[in-house]
């Protein structure tokens, strides 16, 4: 079933955030990303330990979150989308337009916002 099928703020999504290194893991960043979970009938928020083997996090530094789109079953649907640094209330504000906006593919969520795989994803000349 397309996402179509469901509404732009009906997509369901799996929101996966580092509570452990960022410096704002009980501040307006994660307040703001709890409202735009809050806002739609089937996105999951699930705060977890460092994402390092997902993303180039930093401890200590901002919010970083990987998000997959998935049907209301919790399966996978879509790519994973790794978010950071969300560095302000602004930052996790345009995730969470993005995320209500069924997450497209148009640009709307800016490149600063989009996290570096972590190193060891990266393949590596020789």
């Amino acid at each position: 079933m397309s996402h179509a099928a469901y509404g732009p703020r009906g997509r369901p999504f799996t929101l996966v955030v580092c509570g452990s290194c960022g410096a704002d893991a009980t501040g307006r960043v994660m307040d703001a990303l709890r409202r735009a979970v809050r806002a739609g009938p089937h996105g999951v928020m699930v705060v977890t330990g460092c994402l390092e083997q997902v993303l180039h996090c930093r401890w200590g530094r901002d919010v970083h979150a990987a998000v997959q789109p998935c049907g209301i079953d919790r399966r996978p649907s879509g790519a994973v989308v790794r978010l950071g640094p969300l560095v302000t209330e602004a930052d996790a504000e345009t995730v969470a337009a993005w995320l209500e906006a069924g997450m497209p593919d148009d640009g709307t969520l800016p490149d600063r916002l989009r996290a570096a795989p972590a190193p060891r994803r990266v393949a590596h000349f020789n």
